[in-house]
């Protein structure tokens, strides 16, 4: 029963990515700041292998890059309001920093999206006004982190009995276990 579990997570994370409206595009990523303050923020799902790693894009800039460079230990959560479903993972973050594939996802990037990467200011720096944001030409701060789970929680609420498995990854494969809600 459990490896049914683990197949409707590898078919939700997947259809999150070709599915816009899919629950699990956008989720929330953990991180720990400098004073091991643990930060949150929502980043959109891009990619899915077959072996769950997942990548997110974002700004070389932002905090979440000097968060897994000095802390690669990283959470993600995924919640389904009308299944009452959550996914929780323990991963590793890694930033990609092999320039040959961030130019190849890059160019794959619709031209209305590329500029969320070239604004002058960093993001999070202070300005007085929205309308203030300046736009870089012809150079961009794309980066992209690929997150590699080691464990995986699936909990859906429901009657009579709620359901909650661990998913770990021992030698390669993924092993599931029942676990009290």
């Amino acid at each position: 029963m459990t490896d049914i579990i683990f197949s409707s997570i590898i078919v939700d994370l997947k259809s999150a990515i070709e599915t816009k409206t899919h629950p699990f595009r956008y989720f929330t990523l953990a991180t720990s700041d400098f004073n091991s303050i643990p930060r949150l923020r929502t980043v959109v799902l891009r990619d899915v292998d077959d072996d769950l790693n997942m990548i997110v894009y974002t700004d070389e800039r932002s905090k979440k890059i000097a968060n897994i460079q000095a802390n690669n230990r990283v959470s993600l959560l995924f919640y389904d309001q009308k299944r009452l479903l959550q996914i929780t993972i323990k991963a590793k973050a890694e930033i990609i920093t092999d320039e040959k594939v961030i130019q190849q996802i890059w160019k794959q990037i619709p031209e209305r999206a590329k500029k969320d990467y070239t604004t002058e200011l960093s993001p999070g720096r202070e300005i007085q006004d929205p309308k203030e944001v300046d736009y870089l030409e012809g150079k961009h701060f794309f980066s992209a982190i690929k997150i590699i789970p080691a464990r995986i929680e699936y909990l859906r609420l429901k009657r009579p009995n709620h359901i909650r498995v661990v998913f770990k990854k021992e030698n390669g494969n993924w092993k599931g276990t029942y676990i009290v809600p």
